[in-house]
């Protein structure tokens, strides 16, 4: 099955020769609690670069926020879009440094089995009306990826990653490669109630040169007393960094 799912992607030769994926683009949340009132969307800006290496950055009318991973480090920072000196950087935990290099590595080694980890065939399903094949992509910390494929073409139809679920629309092609114009994650919260994200791609680039001063931590200016950025994008890196069939 991984091998057809490889094939409807695009060749396995380039496939393996991807080292860094750059994607920019707009995202879209909708409220669970206004679901008929969606937010302004912002402009994202994502790039994964191998082995493990991650940068997001989403930039909303007031705050900026920036996540990064660098192997075994992750740091998130909120900076105030109009004053420099209001911003706050968090350190992240393990847990969620796990959560990020499973999806770097999602993003970047194309239905590989996961280092240190484990892929499973469990069969068919139906899925929107689609004959399908559920398999299982298992990483370190019990952090799982359930790919259902198309059992004919190998296109991937639906991604859920624990709370969260993941379809695609649309077809962007790069260096003769697949890519999902549209991705809408939907992830349902405490309550009861579904948080959907939409981000939708205007630009994607392959291999291009990046720079080391990409993953350093920054170098902000000395902070003002008590000063604390709103974070206009609250809740949103929770959900895309997960948010790609193949590579989001």
């Amino acid at each position: 099955m991984l091998g057809l799912a490889r094939a409807y992607l695009g060749p396995q030769s380039t496939l393996d020769g991807i080292n860094s994926i750059h994607f920019v683009g707009t995202l879209e949340r909708v409220d669970p609690n206004q679901p008929a009132k969606a937010t302004a969307p912002v402009t994202l800006d994502m790039i994964f670069s191998k082995p493990l290496r991650q940068r997001l950055v989403i930039r909303g009318p007031k705050v900026t926020m920036t996540t990064v991973l660098d192997g075994y480090d992750a740091w998130d920072s909120f900076q105030d879009n109009l004053d420099p000196t209001r911003h706050r950087l968090n350190w992240l935990k393990a847990a969620d440094v796990k959560n990020l290099r499973a999806n770097t590595w999602e993003n970047l080694y194309y239905y590989q089995v996961p280092d240190g980890g484990s892929v499973e065939d469990k069969g068919p399903a139906k899925i929107d009306g689609a004959d399908c094949e559920l398999v299982d992509f298992t990483h370190g910390g019990g952090i799982v990826y359930e790919r259902y494929f198309d059992r004919d073409t190998g296109r991937l139809v639906l991604t859920v990653n624990g709370p969260e679920s993941i379809r695609e629309s649309g077809e962007m092609k790069v260096d003769g490669i697949r890519f999902p114009k549209v991705i809408v994650s939907t992830t349902r919260t405490e309550s009861g109630k579904d948080l959907v994200a939409t981000a939708t791609f205007n630009h994607i680039d392959i291999n291009e040169p990046l720079t080391e001063n990409l993953f350093v931590v920054p170098n902000f200016p000395p902070p003002k007393p008590a000063a604390q950025p709103a974070s206009d994008s609250q809740g949103v890196k929770s959900i895309l960094p997960a948010a790609s069939p193949q590579g989001i």
